[in-house]
């Protein structure tokens, strides 16, 4: 059964007559009439009635007819897909990222987006570095942004920023009076750190030891975010990447530049197979675009990965 076949029985059945179809299809009414013939040997139905100067659909035919009908829409569906595609406006996307981009800057690029391509669906995973490097390497997800790079799988990466840590603590705090915080500083303060092991954890402890400070850890937890609620409810102080403390400044947190600096990268992670992807490629230009304008502006801090 070849598309022209069925395309000229459509044809009849909509227009009424093999004459109209052959206007419609711009052949030939004999041609028409073939096609039909040449359907119905394959099909092994009769679709038309032949009677003088015209053809009368069967019930066979009018039942051939609806599936016809349901396939022509599925292919209408197909060229606008197919379009909305190649506007950027159409197809999915799924981002992966370790956990304070996934929900300081990823949102913020997903808005900017989607201002441009309302249609395109997406989904967010959040995992550690090396989880995100393997979704980008067997392509379970498209972009991911990530804290460290990992050697172990060769893709694309980018750095797209650095930036340094911040001391958050409850409004009012009486340290929020000090332009920047210091080790000695946070001495008697309860402070709510990260679990032994967990990536960054060393660098603050090391870096307490050389100042010869010991803190009193009263609360640890691994997500930033949570760091950040706990210091909202005035049980204590922590060090944080700044992005984890994005969405906290108008509910009781306070952040404070921390010296010695503590360095927070984030690295932009794809498919070396895709790199060329064109709703990729947009996706990650309005990543970049909100760390250049949003997030300098709203940290305060030269974001600048060079």
């Amino acid at each position: 059964m070849r598309f022209s076949h069925v395309e000229a029985f459509r044809a009849v059945m909509v227009s009424g007559s093999t004459t109209s179809a052959a206007k419609v299809l711009h052949t030939s009414q004999p041609n028409v009439s073939r096609s039909i013939s040449q359907l119905e040997k394959l099909t092994g139905l009769r679709l038309f009635e032949r009677q003088p100067g015209r053809l009368v659909p069967t019930n066979e035919g009018f039942a051939f007819f609806k599936e016809v009908q349901r396939s022509f829409n599925g292919l209408r569906y197909l060229e606008e897909a197919a379009g909305r595609i190649r506007r950027f406006s159409g197809g999915s996307l799924s981002l992966a990222a370790v956990q304070v981009p996934a929900f300081g800057l990823l949102p913020r690029a997903i808005k900017r987006f989607a201002q441009d391509f309302p249609e395109t669906s997406m989904s967010v995973n959040i995992g550690h570095s090396s989880a995100v490097a393997s979704w980008i390497d067997d392509q379970t997800s498209d972009i991911g942004i990530v804290s460290q790079v990992n050697e172990a799988y060769e893709l694309y990466s980018e750095k797209l920023y650095e930036l340094d840590a911040v001391c958050v603590m409850p409004g009012g705090h009486y340290l929020a009076e000090k332009p920047v915080i210091t080790p000695g500083d946070l001495a008697e303060e309860p402070f709510i750190a990260l679990p032994q092991n967990e990536f960054g954890q060393s660098e603050v402890e090391e870096l307490f030891a050389g100042a010869d400070v010991s803190r009193r850890v009263s609360l640890k937890t691994p997500y930033s975010l949570i760091m950040c609620a706990l210091v909202a409810q005035q049980l204590g102080v922590a060090i944080v990447n700044p992005l984890a403390a994005l969405d906290y400044k108008d509910k009781g947190v306070v952040t404070r530049p921390f010296l010695p600096a503590i360095k927070h990268h984030g690295y932009l992670v794809l498919h070396p197979g895709r790199q060329e992807d064109r709703m990729i490629s947009k996706f990650a230009a309005s990543v970049r675009e909100v760390i250049r304008s949003d997030l300098a502006a709203i940290l305060g801090q030269s974001v600048d990965p060079a």
